[in-house]
C-alpha cells in the first residue's frame, strides 16, 4: 500500500513538473509568480485573464485529472 502511495506521488509529480513546464513556455503564471506578486501588492496590472483561468480552473482541473489517472492505474 505504501508504494502504491509512493507511485501515485511520483505520478503527480512527474506530470505537474512537465505541466508547469509546458505554462512556462507559453508564458502563462504559476502559483509562485502568483503568490509573488500578491506580496509586492502589484496585483492588477501583471495579471491577464489566461492567467486566472489557468490558475483557478486549468491547473485543479488539470492535477485532479492527474489524480484520478494515479487511481485508477495504481489502485
Amino acid at each position: 500500500m505504501l508504494f502504491k502511495i509512493l507511485l501515485s506521488g511520483f505520478f503527480l509529480l512527474f506530470f505537474a513538473i512537465i505541466i508547469n513546464a509546458i505554462i512556462q513556455y507559453f508564458n502563462i503564471m504559476n502559483w509562485y509568480s502568483f503568490l509573488m506578486i500578491l506580496k509586492t501588492k502589484s496585483w492588477p496590472s501583471e495579471i491577464k485573464f489566461v492567467d486566472y483561468f489557468w490558475l483557478f480552473i486549468g491547473y485543479p482541473l488539470s492535477l485532479g485529472i492527474i489524480i484520478y489517472l494515479s487511481s485508477r492505474i495504481f489502485f
